[in-house]
């Protein structure tokens, strides 16, 4: 089955999310609920299962290699877009900064990773935390400045604790006992049903008359389109293994990224520009994903 193939299949469960938010069988308690649970239990568990995996040194490095890529991509995006929109009001420029440089990596991201290669998650992880690391310290900053920097949201993030035992597991050789393992695989294995369905749920509210402002089909854009071809002609011929550029590319292919509406809420952004602004970007990638899956041949 082709990459785009795969890619269709799981956003025909986002359909399915879609139909039951209309339905009413997700109501804001549930979607509250099911998405604690995937953020804190689900994804982790995940993470530490798929980086059983035995040692290897050329895996060790190209991990470090996207770990330090991603770290870079992302810090660009940051920087190019607080120029782009330089001319916005603060509040809505750190929002629009923030959509730019922070893709859905994780919550969409694991999904779509473990549907065209499995083996390539070990990567995917090394992405997600240049992810946590840099929203939660740069990110952060562009809304009310260096004073708001929190490297312990950093560091008790379970995604980050998470890769870190991942790490640890697969840099020190250890096998997990059959019955954990696959107690973990069961449990993990619900993060990728339950993540495309609650992203059908965020997409099904999104009326024409909340978009008459520009800069979210601008912010669509850049996040769907620009920044994963900018990122796909910069790293081919870097002669790197596919499993590197291959990961990031798909990942920064993912649409804007849900915790910067809550930052936006928590650190004085524009909240409800980046919440309708994730919730497009979101619906259009139902499109731009599998046709950018089409790229990797």
């Amino acid at each position: 089955m082709s990459i785009a193939s795969q890619v269709v299949i799981l956003f025909l469960v986002v359909l399915v999310g879609a139909l039951c938010r209309k339905l009413r069988f997700f109501t804001d308690e549930t979607i509250r609920g099911v998405t604690q649970l995937v953020v804190n239990i689900t994804l982790p568990v995940l993470t530490v299962y798929n980086m059983q995996r035995p040692f290897e040194t050329r895996v060790l490095i190209n991990f470090l290699l996207t770990l330090g890529l991603s770290i870079v991509a992302i810090l660009a995006a940051l920087l190019g877009s607080l120029f782009l929109f330089r001319s916005r009001p603060h509040d809505k420029r750190a929002v629009l900064a923030n959509l730019e440089g922070f893709s859905n990596s994780g919550f969409m991201g694991y999904p779509i990773i473990l549907a065209v290669n499995p083996d390539w998650m070990i990567y995917a992880v090394a992405y997600n935390i240049a992810f946590v690391f840099v929203t939660w310290t740069v990110g952060v900053s562009l809304f009310q400045g260096r004073q708001n920097i929190s490297l312990k949201r950093v560091l008790l993030n379970p995604n980050v604790i998470s890769a870190f035992i991942g790490f640890a597991v697969f840099c020190l050789n250890i096998t997990l006992p059959d019955i954990l393992s696959q107690t973990m695989s069961l449990v993990g294995g619900l993060t990728t049903p339950l993540s495309m369905l609650l992203i059908g749920t965020r997409v099904c509210g999104i009326r024409p008359g909340d978009l008459k402002d520009k800069d979210y089909h601008i912010a669509a854009a850049l996040r769907l389109i620009a920044l994963p071809l900018l990122a796909l002609l910069l790293l081919r011929p870097l002669h790197l293994d596919d499993c590197v550029w291959r990961t990031i590319y798909l990942l920064t292919a993912m649409p804007c990224g849900t915790l910067t509406a809550m930052q936006a809420e928590l650190y004085g952004g524009d909240s409800r520009f980046a919440a309708r602004a994730i919730a497009y970007s979101t619906l259009l990638s139902l499109a731009t994903v599998p046709v950018m899956s089409l790229l990797l041949g």
